[in-house]
């Protein structure tokens, strides 16, 4: 099958390129002593090889298709450790095809893994267990690492946006009570000039006054006037 790097894109990067874009992460095809897993011989590990069902099942809180996808991941890292010849991949494999843990089971794998390779015995898979174990355990340990440094700088991000809105809204907020005093205080020059209704209503009796007095005291004048004229 083609060989295909165990990726870790997507983890705790956005793929369609929303967030921040960080280079991709691979891991290299080398050596037993690095902290992360060698190049994969297959993009999806074999149904022999895949991890109990019920790791998935057990967990609770976390989306399914998330959890999959990393395991998935994880399956295939462990198989792209797998070296050449019988060792304990191989013996796993067989074990998790049988689906079994019977002990039979064990001692029937054994015997046949001894046919293929003389070399297996019980103290050689623990100890190539341990190897497995360790590297996946390092890269656990990477990426638990890695994902908490990515969530501190998102909630760091976050913390900082946060801050500064809250600066912008206590402005507009303070911008805000100014124009509704500047408000108040326009509507209540608006009620006084209304009031001073009353001023002009005053000024226009006193100047309907001022014609009718005029009127009656031009009236009487004129009777004098009249009287003068036709009585002399």
């Amino acid at each position: 099958m083609s060989k295909e790097k165990f990726s870790w894109k997507g983890l705790f990067l956005n793929e369609e390129g929303n967030e921040n874009k960080t280079p991709e992460r691979e891991m290299p095809k080398s050596n037993a002593s690095s902290n992360t897993f060698p190049e994969s011989k297959s993009t999806v590990a074999s149904s022999a090889s895949r991890f109990p069902e019920s790791t998935a099942n057990a967990v609770v809180g976390v989306n399914d298709a998330v959890l999959q996808k990393i395991i998935e991941m994880y399956e295939s890292g462990f198989e792209s450790l797998n070296k050449p010849g019988y060792d304990f991949y191989e013996f796993f494999k067989a074990i998790k095809a049988v689906g079994s843990n019977d002990p039979s089971i064990y001692k029937m794998a054994l015997t046949m893994a001894s046919s293929v390779d003389e070399s297996v015995s019980k103290a050689s898979l623990l100890k190539q267990a341990d190897f497995y174990i360790e590297e996946i355990e390092k890269v656990h340990k990477k990426y638990k690492i890695q994902g908490a440094a990515k969530k501190d700088q998102i909630l760091g991000s976050q913390k900082a946006e946060k801050s500064t809105l809250t600066t912008e809204i206590s402005s507009l907020e303070k911008q805000l009570m100014e124009i509704q005093h500047q408000i108040s205080t326009k509507k209540n020059q608006l009620q006084a000039i209304t009031s001073n209704s009353s001023d002009v209503i005053d000024i226009d009796q006193k100047i309907m006054a001022n014609d009718t007095a005029k009127s009656k005291i031009l009236e009487t004048i004129l009777q004098v006037v009249d009287g003068i004229k036709n009585n002399l």
